[in-house]
């Protein structure tokens, strides 16, 4: 399989954009990075500092924490949100043609939650 555009990710600690109540979002990476990541076409940016599963889309980049792996707190919804869950879980991560496909799994493997960052030009 050949993707016609490519995939961009960026992977990083800390949130940018976060519905969560403990942590909420990062003025500064705001300010510093998320400009870059859209001005460079990025598709997604991985992080995993709040320990929830969040989705969040702004503009063209989809922001994705999958931080619940060994704690869950907490969450909520921010502007953008697409999904936002407090329990135990991970994300599998793989990609099509349409771009890069998201899978929030629960402890058992169960899929709780699964959408495509579609691949941007550039």
């Amino acid at each position: 399989m050949r993707l016609s555009t490519p995939l961009k990710l960026v992977f990083g600690h800390h949130t940018i954009y976060s519905g969560s109540p403990t942590h909420g979002d990062n003025p500064a990476l705001i300010a510093r990075l998320a400009p870059i990541l859209e001005a460079r076409g990025v598709t997604a940016y991985v992080c995993g500092h709040d320990h929830d599963l969040q989705h969040i889309r702004v503009g063209a980049v989809d922001y994705i924490c999958a931080g619940a792996g060994s704690e869950s707190r907490k969450t909520g919804r921010r502007d953008g949100t697409l999904f936002a869950a407090a329990y135990p879980g991970f994300a599998v991560f793989s990609t099509t043609r349409e771009g890069l496909k998201l899978a929030f799994r629960d402890t058992s493997g169960a899929t709780r939650y699964a959408a495509t960052a579609p691949a941007r030009g550039g």
